[in-house]
């Protein structure tokens, strides 16, 4: 009985039709300055026709140092999934974990690094994305604090 429960858990809850209009807060243009130089920009088309789009890259030294383009959609089942092509990498899928008011989890175990990816907004301002998981077997994280962009950027 534990097993076929255990098993009942790790199935994703389907998305309702609804739940891709609850990540609005992630919509629009973030960016992070690091104190190496480094300069985060993070984009997010709001929810249409059931999916965002979104697209990053990050600049040092004038040069681009890592790129990515993400979308989320329903999956065959029906959860929502945050698909990412990380600088060229081949695609990974993570599936909707966690949905609450201004905040998300998206989690795939199997992932090398990282297997959850986090979003919360902390204020209108602020979009605090954070990426989770083990590596070599010691639990890693790294935060990024996004700030929304100027008006006309």
């Amino acid at each position: 009985m534990i097993g076929s429960l255990f098993a009942l858990a790790l199935v994703a809850t389907p998305a309702t039709p609804g739940d891709i209009d609850k990540l609005a807060f992630m919509g629009g243009c973030w960016t992070l300055l690091r104190p190496n130089g480094t300069k985060i920009e993070e984009q997010w088309l709001t929810p249409a026709g059931g999916a965002m789009i979104g697209m990053s890259r990050s600049v040092r030294d004038g040069k681009l140092r890592q790129f990515e383009f993400m979308r989320i959609v329903p999956g065959d089942d029906g959860a929502l999934r945050y698909v990412v092509i990380p600088s060229g990498q081949t695609e990974t899928a993570f599936t909707l974990k966690d949905l609450a008011a201004d905040a998300v989890t998206f989690e795939n175990p199997k992932n090398d690094f990282p297997q959850r990816i986090l979003y919360r907004l902390a204020d209108k301002n602020t979009l605090v994305a954070r990426i989770e998981g083990s590596m070599n077997g010691q639990e890693r994280s790294a935060d990024f604090p996004y700030m929304r962009c100027p008006a006309g950027n």
